[in-house]
């Protein structure tokens, strides 16, 4: 039915599709420019905001491990990841350390 290399591209399969390695492959560097600050909101809570990533996937795996790593609340709204507490320096050490961010 098919020949072997037919066969072989069909079913290649990555088992790392959800993994950051996979997801920093498809993120554009050049085009995104990213920034990292942190603002004050109700009751005097400090917050963490990640601005300028562009894929909801990969936006969702880089939220699911900050806050793992970092023992903190977060969401994503708008193209927008908050954090709870102020975690700036961090946040930027693990983006230049996953060269999705440059200094």
């Amino acid at each position: 039915m098919y020949n072997n290399l037919q066969y072989q591209l069909m079913f290649i399969y990555d088992e790392n599709v959800n993994s950051i390695d996979y997801a920093l492959k498809e993120l554009d560097k050049d085009i995104s420019n990213i920034f990292v600050y942190t603002d004050i909101k109700k009751f005097n809570k400090p917050i963490t905001i990640i601005q300028g990533l562009k894929d909801k996937d990969f936006i969702r795996i880089i939220l699911r491990e900050l806050k793992k790593n970092i023992g903190t609340g977060g969401t994503y709204k708008n193209g927008i990841i908050i954090l709870q507490g102020n975690h700036q320096e961090y946040v930027k050490k693990y983006l230049m350390a996953k060269d999705i961010m440059k200094e």
